[in-house]
């Protein structure tokens, strides 16, 4: 009878010991998802250009090269086009670099509308902006078609240097785009990019504010 008495009593403290194990090893790893979403978060913040709220231009290229390995697997065609606004040194000469800003942030929401996960959009750097995107030369070229005609429409009051907007005096803009196909260069990301730049100056050479491909 007293080994039974000691055995349940045993039995009782394994149970008492692992019921414990279990709360501790459930706030582990509730501890450890909360990490893992704070670092998620962190990456996110991260990878994203304050300004512009666009991709930074590492991320950019990362997803750029995973969408071109994707097409070229599946034989279907994707594009880059680069992004300029035209005559933006002038833009902050006259109106300042808070205006500059602004247009910059103006345009970024432009492109952002456009974002999917057949199109990744980025900032290049300054005042350029990259756009990968999945579909025919035809649609891409359409698609940069419709970003220009977008950026045509845009404007806004002048912002001074302590944020307040001018009554009368408004800024406009106006974009350069080079496109380069995938078709035609081969699934190459360096030689993409270099193809669009190309294209890219072609268009500011013939006036801006145009598409070249």
């Amino acid at each position: 009878m007293k080994n039974q008495e000691r055995l349940e009593a045993s039995l009782e403290g394994i149970r008492h010991l692992l019921s414990h194990l279990h709360g501790e090893i459930t706030t582990l790893e509730d501890s450890y998802s909360q990490v893992l979403l704070v670092l998620r978060k962190l990456e996110g913040v991260a990878n994203v250009d304050d300004l512009s709220g666009l991709l930074r231009r590492k991320p950019f290229f990362t997803k750029w090269e995973a969408l071109l390995k994707e097409c070229e697997k599946l034989n279907e065609n994707c594009g880059m086009l680069l992004i300029d606004i035209d005559h933006f040194k002038k833009i902050n000469d006259t109106h300042g670099h808070p205006t500059g800003d602004e247009v910059i942030k103006r345009i970024s929401s432009l492109l952002k509308q456009y974002e999917s996960p057949a199109c990744v959009v980025g900032r290049y750097g300054g005042e350029e902006f990259a756009i990968a995107v999945r579909g025919t030369d035809a649609e891409i070229l359409g698609l940069a078609e419709f970003i220009r005609r977008g950026a045509e429409r845009l404007h806004g009051p002048v912002v001074d240097s302590q944020g307040n907007s001018s009554a009368v005096v408004e800024w406009k803009c106006t974009l350069s785009v080079g496109m380069a196909s995938a078709r035609k260069e081969g699934f190459d990301a360096s030689r993409l990019l270099e193809a669009a730049d190309k294209a890219l100056y072609q268009a500011k050479e013939k006036g801006r504010n145009r598409v070249v491909a």
